[in-house]
């Protein structure tokens, strides 16, 4: 009988000696930088430069013969029997990683500039449980790389015959694909444009400080620069340059946040099959997922105002993973229509029906909390603005009260977006004033729930409630005790499921 795919052991393909070669001289040279400075900022000897080259070319000879071990005594393979994923790797030491089937949480597979230029494909094994990615195979072929994927993924079924487990080698390019949608470069554009750039702003304010205190270090005693920093028209002094100064600050921070959406999800394609949702995307790193409906813990969808008007949302799709570990499964999907929304909502949840749903609203305390929250950040803040720079008392009273105007407003409208849907399959959660928010997830996927009642909220019969997911927390504040009897539900549906979670 011919033995089942990857049931011996076998090594990454032969240009992975190659991979591990560079990845293993870029982690060197990156802890070595400062002497690489020195040599290019000073003036070294002939004869210096002469043993920096030898001993350049002894430590490219012994990372070389250090990659070479290390790919020989890389291997891999699948152990049918004990149900699991083996990985044994190590040069001066040996290590055994075990995974079995039912702790992997997800298989991808990833492409830098580099693996693309050798053809070949990095595959990324993450289980529920680890902090960091458990296996990573850095070099392996585009048809072996989704052999092992598709069998990972579907080799836990407890259902399968071996049979199964042969037709499921089938790649996803031979799988008949119901949808597929890919994202062009006009999308990007407009994801970029209509995307929060304040972190952009963020990063010219911290670039642009960093060089005033370098140069103010380096010419605080020049006379020179004092006399040319004197003659200087003071911007502040013009309209129209505060206006200009503005624009160009502005446009820097779209032009930030346009290059990064690019590098993120240049390329993007969404592809639905008979059993997974295929994405790929990246341009530095091109990374290739594949999801699973109930593998999904929680599903979130955002919008602002701009991306609605250009048909522009955002899913995010949270997987099983550690407490400690949580962001690490959080797959962002921007620049999506509402009809590819609504297709990708069918796929995750296409038995969705509820006998009934009940909505809840939080207590108008919340609103007041919030406000006195923000409203003593902001005077502690223009306290000690008032203390650093020489404003005039009426104009920083005029601006903190416009501030407080602003964000007295701001909470309001916060406050009167929040909603907590309670039906028989779901938990929704919607918030949020310029970016709308609506969490769902489903009941039998929930964990535990907590809920707390402070002090201060006994009087008034209000609680917290926080639902605790393997892919994250939904809590909703300030509510009614009216909603304890759908707790209780929730309890019974947790408990009553047959359901896998994961």
């Amino acid at each position: 009988m011919s033995p089942k795919p990857f049931e011996n052991p076998q090594r990454q393909s032969e240009i992975g000696v190659i991979l591990i070669f560079f990845l293993t001289l870029y982690k060197l040279f990156r802890g070595l930088w400062a002497i690489a400075a020195y040599l290019i900022f000073s003036t070294p000897s002939g004869k210096t430069l002469l043993y920096v080259g030898l001993g350049l070319t002894v430590l490219g000879i012994l990372v070389f013969m250090y990659s070479y071990v290390y790919y020989r005594k890389f291997q891999f393979h699948i152990d049918y029997e004990n149900e699991s994923f083996v990985l044994q790797k190590g040069v001066f030491s040996s290590e055994v990683i075990e995974i079995p089937f039912d702790k992997i949480q997800q298989v991808n597979t990833e492409q830098s500039l580099l693996q693309r230029l050798t053809n070949v494909h990095k595959l990324v094994i993450d289980t529920a449980g680890g902090k960091e990615k458990e296996v990573s195979i850095h070099a392996i072929s585009k048809t072996k790389a989704n052999q092992l994927s598709a069998i990972l993924m579907e080799a836990k079924e407890s259902s399968q015959t071996e049979a199964e487990v042969e037709t499921s080698t089938i790649s996803a390019e031979k799988e008949g694909i119901v949808w597929s949608y890919k994202m062009d470069i006009l999308t990007l554009l407009k994801i970029g444009i209509s995307s929060n750039y304040f972190r952009g702003l963020i990063l010219i304010a911290v670039f642009f400080s960093s060089i005033y205190q370098e140069l103010s270090r380096w010419f605080q005693d020049s006379e020179i620069l004092d006399s040319y920093m004197t003659d200087l028209p003071d911007p502040s002094n013009s309209v129209s340059g505060l206006l200009l100064a503005g624009i160009v600050v502005l446009l820097g921070s779209i032009l930030i946040t346009v290059i990064e959406v690019f590098i993120k999800y240049f390329n993007l394609k969404l592809q639905r099959t008979k059993s997974n949702l295929q994405l790929q995307m990246g341009l530095k790193t091109n990374r290739k997922v594949s999801l699973q409906p109930r593998r999904v813990q929680l599903l979130q969808i955002k919008s602002n105002p701009v991306q609605k008007c250009l048909n522009l949302h955002e899913m995010q799709i949270s997987l099983a993973n550690s407490e400690n570990s949580l962001g690490k499964s959080k797959i962002k999907i921007p620049g999506l229509g509402k009809e590819i929304v609504s297709k990708v909502n069918t796929f995750l949840y296409p038995e969705e029906k509820s006998s009934f749903q009940e909505i809840f609203k939080p207590h108008i305390i919340l609103f007041f909390r919030k406000l006195f929250i923000s409203i003593l950040m902001i005077s502690v803040a223009f306290y000690v603005l008032f203390l650093l720079v020489q404003l005039n008392f009426q104009t920083l009273v005029l601006l903190a009260v416009l501030c407080f105007i602003g964000m007295t407003i701001y909470q309001f409208l916060l406050f009167k977006s929040l909603r907590l849907h309670i039906s028989e399959e779901f938990i929704i959660k919607k918030h949020g004033f310029w970016s709308s928010v609506e969490g769902r997830l489903e009941t039998f996927k929930i964990q535990a729930i907590t809920i707390r009642e402070p002090y201060f909220y006994q009087k008034r019969d209000l609680v917290n409630i926080l639902f605790h997911t393997a892919g994250g927390d939904v809590s909703f504040h300030a509510v009614h005790k009216d909603i304890l009897p759908y707790i209780n539900f929730v309890f019974y549906k947790i408990e009553s499921s047959e359901k896998n979670w994961m």
